[in-house]
């Protein structure tokens, strides 16, 4: 059903994609719970307003590791925005989390949902539409069948505004012991 016109929030459950996200936003979940304890996840009703989790600092998107485009391999150096869904209502980029954390090899990069806004504003010139994600750098780009409005950026744009860096934890685990390191 991926990519059908009409595709609903219960066709994508259980999708690759789907797993991916959930498994970014587990162990996003672990690494922050070290510096706040307290962390939790999201409600339901907070996760239809782009909240995957909240702390002390405030609530957080989540965005796994992406890759240009389908078939390709994922790398930190591409960051999808979401300026308009797949129903053409507002993105993920005009949510109401106060952050956004995205997936990188080691670490995640988080910044100010605002700030990112602006910057994607500025940036990114989603009224010059590209046919190919591969050429959609700071362009526009809609998925077939689809009402959104996608842009990408590097990871290198993020450092250009205010963000921190969360550390990953790396879970190895053996036949017989389970070990957790930090990296």
């Amino acid at each position: 059903m991926r990519g059908e016109k009409g595709q609903t929030y219960e066709d994508w459950i259980g999708s690759e994609s789907w797993k991916g996200g959930q498994e970014a936003e587990d162990a996003f979940g672990d690494a922050l719970r070290v510096k706040y304890p307290f962390a939790r996840r999201a409600t339901l009703e907070e996760q239809y307003k782009h909240i995957d989790w909240v702390c002390l600092a405030g609530s957080i998107d989540v965005k796994a590791l992406k890759s240009k485009s389908r078939g390709t391999a994922k790398d930190e150096d591409t960051i999808w925005l979401e300026f308009k869904n797949n129903v053409g209502d507002p993105g993920w980029l005009y949510g109401e989390q106060d952050f956004v954390a995205f997936e990188g090899l080691q670490d995640y990069v988080i910044v100010r949902t605002g700030a990112l806004r602006r910057l994607a504003e500025k940036i990114c010139n989603t009224a010059e539409l590209v046919d190919s994600p591969r050429d959609a750098l700071y362009k526009g780009y809609s998925r077939r069948n689809r009402d959104d409005l996608i842009s990408m950026i590097k990871r290198s744009d993020l450092f250009t505004i205010v963000h921190k860096k969360l550390k990953k934890i790396c879970h190895i685990s053996t036949s017989t012991t389970q070990e957790t390191l930090n990296f």
